[in-house]
């Protein structure tokens, strides 16, 4: 799991103070697995694969795994075997770094208390693992018993843990407790003392803790430029993986930006082609409207024609003498006679206005130009200066 996912998991309040935390130190004393502090009921212990868990999480894994007593590493996902948390060595060194940790919140709670007084313990002997007042501290260091310890704040160790490292801890023979381990058997993987080598492992393989560690060393240090290489092209991969993320991360602004250009000029297009369409249908409506007028016109003049000469029969037969009316009643019924008679010009029906219908090739028009906007070339005009995707009478529309 990558540094940024773990900070991001990691709760703020894991951090100690903010004058000595730092995200390696974090890293170092919280386990990958549960993402909380080591504790004495959290012990750091190291997998096979060299990565570090919780015995907490080493434990629950292997009841929750299928295949039993097999551990998930969160950080590699490999599956290293053991029955059990303890199968796996502590890892002295990070377990030291978080009981460090603890103590100085203690020390800043004014809750941890020197070994040998109830005062505030604020130092720790990195040799007996011991924490201590000023006081004590200075009686310790002068002992000379303990002399050469190295007594520390906590705050100098957690700025500059790998002083804890440096220190040398006195190792004891699990056989004989008070005896200084000084040999390691290879046979039996164990530390053991003068009395152990010249007793229980005679028989053994075993060497000088130092000189066995000499020899690892050098083992190390020859297959060292084999990683060192392995992780130089690894580097270089990583390299070409970042070049090639910031390049698609180009690619796809510039992609993003074609795309927004294209649709861009897609709605101009289709915006010019919505306007001269409401022109055909403005100038459909006017040619309509002026047919209706002149029928409309043409009808009024008849009803006209037909009041006028109602009208005129009625005032000769109110207001004219009989011999009056008599002398005009052929030409009243002349007149009559050609209003009711007179045959109709045209029918409603055949003025009815006609809706206005879509070009029929609108639609392929109009894919066609959006073909070409994709491919990134725009249709040439026509000869009549006006847009592809307008032809017709819509075209000249436009042109004016």
């Amino acid at each position: 799991m990558s540094k940024s996912k773990l900070r991001k998991k990691r709760s703020k309040a894991l951090y100690i103070d903010s004058e000595v935390s730092s995200d390696k130190l974090q890293d170092d004393i919280t386990c990958k697995g549960c993402f909380k502090e080591f504790e004495s009921n959290r012990v750091p212990k190291i997998l096979h694969c060299l990565h570090n868990l919780c015995s907490e999480c080493i434990n629950m894994s292997i009841e929750l795994n299928t295949d039993k007593n097999k551990v998930l590493c969160p950080t590699c996902k490999n599956h290293c075997v053991g029955k059990d948390a303890e199968t796996f060595r502590t890892h002295s060194y990070v377990q030291i770094l978080a009981d460090v940790a603890q103590c100085y919140r203690g020390q800043l709670s004014g809750n941890l208390k020197c070994i040998g007084c109830s005062n505030v313990a604020g130092l720790r002997c990195l040799t007996c693992n011991e924490n201590y007042c000023q006081e004590h501290t200075d009686f310790h260091v002068r002992s000379r018993a303990t002399s050469h310890h190295k007594v520390l704040s906590f705050k100098q160790i957690l700025n500059a843990p790998l002083l804890v490292s440096t220190i040398k801890r006195e190792e004891f023979c699990p056989t004989h407790k008070k005896k200084m381990a000084e040999f390691f058997c290879f046979t039996c993987k164990l530390a053991i003392c003068t009395v152990c080598a010249l007793s229980n492992h005679k028989n053994c393989v075993y060497e000088e803790l130092s000189i066995a560690v000499s020899a690892l060393k050098q083992k190390f240090d020859n297959v060292k430029p084999a990683f060192n290489r392995k992780a130089y092209h690894l580097k270089k991969q990583q390299a070409t993986l970042d070049t090639t993320m910031k390049q698609l991360e180009g690619d796809f602004g510039h992609s993003m930006a074609n795309v927004s250009d294209v649709t861009d000029r897609i709605m101009r297009q289709l915006r010019q082609r919505e306007s001269a369409m409401n022109l055909e249908v403005e100038d459909h409506r006017k040619d309509s409207q002026g047919e209706l007028r002149i029928h409309q016109s043409l009808v009024e003049n008849k009803i006209a024609n037909i009041e006028s000469g109602v009208d005129f029969v009625d005032t000769v037969f109110e207001f004219w003498s009989p011999l009056e009316v008599l002398t005009v009643e052929n030409d009243i019924m002349k007149r009559l006679t050609e209003l009711t008679a007179e045959p109709e010009e045209f029918s409603c029906e055949s003025v009815k206005p006609k809706p206005y219908d879509l070009p029929p090739d609108l639609e392929t028009n109009v894919v066609e130009a959006v073909g070409f906007l994709e491919n990134g070339a725009m249709p040439k005009p026509e000869n009549n200066g006006t847009d592809s995707l307008e032809n017709g009478d819509c075209a000249k529309k436009i042109e004016c």
